[in-house]
């Protein structure tokens, strides 16, 4: 039995730290919720084991490639952790999140001035309150001596007065929203940038780095714009109206003032010591509630799976024991709440009658008029609504506290993803220590194919390990792929071929040696010379077309589309990096960057059906041309809609547009009879495709001229316990027989 530790590990560039994570078995670990924070506190704090069996923690060090990992017993502890109740961690993350739009923002000088109009008329709301004040006082004092006249005056003074002061609060809660509607679209763009950069989503989603980015993307976002400027003017309105209040308060009886002070302030406290474990309870809340809804989301994009697995049963009680955990803390919430609003609801009715009991006497004696009753009530219920803010809000302000620590770890989490890749490219440490960061495999990109014999990828001395670092793959692995002599990646089921890809595709990158890719990697909006193929293709959401054009002329129905494009076509000229590994310029900086092919023109519909038909979809397309009638532009769940067989046909279909000069397949084939495989690749064979395959049927030896197969050693005599042989695909087979 091991106690958990939390963990954290200074590099060059920065701290990491990480949660735990208890397993049945030290074999079956999990980074959990890892999120790794950069931090410049290098005290180390014990903390308490978790409770249960067989706990192992893993730290996250050096760059986020993959979710590197390894054994807390190398790292030293930190104690960042969220959900956070202290407030320093929470203002540091709230500063965090607010500045940027008002300060960097190509929008912040227009932000400014729009809150600038918003404090103005949240003065005016105030100015209003203070009339209407005066107002009720002489209203009731006409009332209480029975004056006629002045009572007809007051009240048409308060009728026209309503004509002026409502359009003050309106207008007002009308540009606010304007202007949080704002903010949310400019955070939300940052935050799916930052989540997109260097490929930050894959890292996340891999190492498990965060919970739900989606619904802090999405609710969190929304939530926390709306709250934060709610916020900021309640309490600019709350400053303004105790000024403006304290001195009509403290003229018309001074001990009032005082037992307004003391009442607040000890209600404040109380309400504190009372939900303070309502922010704890929220942020939980909110990870749960994300958690049932996405594994609602995956019953709906894997129903067919679950029905001809027969797994309703399963499902239901998945998503039992998910519902389950959002009941119990929602009643924990509840119970807190409870008991924090008997007494809230006992403060609110006291001050009703406090205000009129304390000034009574003096009306008795006849030293005020009745209307100064109401007006000292009045005055007494603005100032207490001020400077009770905590009890009055206290549970919205517990949800926004756990709105910035869901916002702000995500934020850091992406922060670190981002700048570890960017120390990549660092000189090493000279003098490395026992906690120095695993050695990465460094990926180097060219600007276009070799002059030594027309190489495409090189793989040499490779050395590849799992993320966490702790088993080897295959070592030593070197190889070359030339134009026009195709690589058959073979072996047994488990022993590291699709991880072989990741790592060429800089996807993983922990181990040794150099990987060089001549040429551009194929993205979103640039054509390039290598495209990688996954099992399953992605389908994005929209038309047919789209589907054959991805990625390489992803559209845009924003209007800026054309300027995004003409951005997304000088960014084509940039060199690939990758989000895994070391990636190093091949001719130093910009000199590399330049396209060895420039982009072409949108291929013509005539064109997209031609490849359609070439990859055996010709009947897609009548059907949707003959049900939908819009042909190419018919939108449709397509990963739904098609079958695997389809979904790979149409990848090919990707491939034959966009022509690159390699491409690196993860059984691309593997849901088609083999007329299809051999009319597939014999069309890429056709257009001058070179590619790598991973794959298991020996009918694609015929389409490939070398092979690399992957073996487990039986005695392991192999460090890693794989080892490899490349070959012409002619000696493969006969050493094979």
């Amino acid at each position: 039995m091991r106690t958990c530790r939390a963990a954290c590990q200074r590099t060059a560039s920065a701290t990491y730290r990480v949660r735990e994570h208890c397993s049945s078995s030290l074999s079956e670990y999990k980074l959990r919720r890892s999120c790794c924070f950069r931090t410049r506190a290098p005290a180390v704090q014990q903390r308490k084991p978790l409770r249960g069996p067989a706990c192992v923690t893993y730290a996250k060090i050096g760059p986020s490639n993959g979710a590197q990992l390894v054994p807390a017993k190398r790292a030293a502890v930190s104690e960042k952790e969220g959900p956070s109740t202290d407030f320093r961690v929470i203002w540091s993350r709230l500063w965090k999140l607010t500045i940027p739009y008002w300060t960097m923002s190509e929008d912040a000088t227009k932000a400014k001035w729009k809150l600038a109009g918003v404090v103005l008329l949240t003065l005016g709301t105030t100015g209003v309150s203070v009339w209407f004040n005066f107002l009720g006082r002489d209203f009731f004092n006409a009332l209480s001596e029975k004056d006629t006249e002045r009572f007809t005056q007051m009240l048409i003074k308060w009728l026209c007065s309503l004509f002026v002061g409502i359009p003050v609060y309106v207008l007002r809660d009308y540009y606010l929203s304007v202007l949080s509607l704002e903010w949310r679209e400019w955070m939300t763009n940052e935050f799916t940038k930052d989540y997109f950069k260097d490929r930050s989503f894959y890292q996340v989603q891999a190492g498990n780095l965060v919970d739900n980015p989606d619904q802090r993307i999405t609710n969190d976002v929304r939530n926390f714009t709306d709250t934060a400027l709610s916020f900021s003017m309640t309490i600019l309105n709350a400053v303004i109206d105790l000024v403006s209040f304290s001195e009509i308060l403290y003229t018309i009886y001074p001990p009032l003032f005082v037992v307004l002070v003391v009442y607040s302030v000890g209600g404040t406290a109380i309400s504190i010591k009372l939900g303070q474990k309502l922010v704890g309870l929220n942020f939980q809340q909110e990870a749960q509630e994300a958690n049932f809804r996405y594994g609602l989301v995956r019953v709906r994009e894997n129903a067919e799976s679950i029905a001809f697995y027969g797994g309703e049963a399963s499902e239901q009680r998945l998503l039992w024991q998910r519902l389950s955990a959002v009941v119990k803390n929602y009643a924990q919430l509840l119970r807190t709440s409870r008991n924090l609003e008997f007494f809230t609801s006992s403060y609110r009715f006291l001050i009703q009658i406090l205000p009129a009991a304390v000034v009574a006497p003096l009306y008795f004696q006849g030293k005020i008029g009745f209307g100064v009753i109401n007006q000292s009530s009045s005055a007494f219920n603005h100032i207490l609504s001020d400077v009770s803010l905590v009890v009055y809000q206290f549970e919205s302000i517990a949800n926004f506290g756990a709105v910035i620590d869901r916002l702000g770890e995500f934020q850091e989490v992406l922060e670190s993803s981002t700048t570890s890749r960017s120390t990549n490219t660092d000189v090493a440490d000279p003098q490395p220590s026992s906690t120095q960061a695993p050695s990465l495999i460094q990926l180097v990109d060219q600007p276009g194919p070799s002059e030594q014999g027309g190489v495409l990828l090189d793989m040499d001395g490779v050395t590849l390990q799992t993320p966490d670092g702790a088993s080897t793959l295959v070592q030593n692995l070197s190889v070359k792929v030339k134009d026009g002599e195709s690589l058959l990646v073979m072996g047994p089921s488990g022993v590291g071929k699709t991880s072989v890809l990741r790592a060429i595709a800089g996807l993983w990158s922990t181990g040794s040696g150099t990987i060089t890719r001549f040429g551009q990697t194929v993205a979103a909006g640039q054509e390039g010379d290598i495209m990688f193929v996954p099992q399953r293709p992605y389908m994005v959401l929209g038309s047919l077309r789209e589907q054959v054009l991805y990625p390489t002329w992803a559209t845009s129905p924003d209007p800026s589309s054309a300027e995004d494009g003409a951005h997304a076509q000088s960014a084509a000229g940039r060199n690939a990096t990758s989000s895994g590994g070391a990636s190093v310029d091949g001719t130093n900086g910009s000199e590399a960057s330049p396209s060895s092919r420039s982009m072409r023109a949108v291929p013509s519909d005539q064109e997209i059906c031609h490849v359609l038909r070439q990859v055996q979809l010709g009947p897609l397309l009548d059907r949707v041309s003959r049900d939908a009638g819009a042909g190419l532009d018919t939108s449709a769940d397509w990963a739904s809609m098609l079958s695997l067989g389809e979904q790979q046909r149409l990848a090919f279909a990707r491939i034959i547009i966009s022509k690159p000069k390699l491409v690196i397949m993860d059984e691309a084939t593997s849901a088609l009879d083999t007329n299809n495989e051999e009319l597939l690749y014999k069309a890429l064979k056709q257009i001058g495709v070179t590619f790598v395959s991973v794959g298991h049927r020996p009918t694609l030896t015929a389409y490939h001229e070398q092979q690399l197969r992957l073996q487990p050693v039986s005695k392991d005599s192999s460090p890693s316990g794989i080892e490899w042989e490349v070959s012409p695909i002619s000696e493969a087979a006969v050493s094979k027989n």
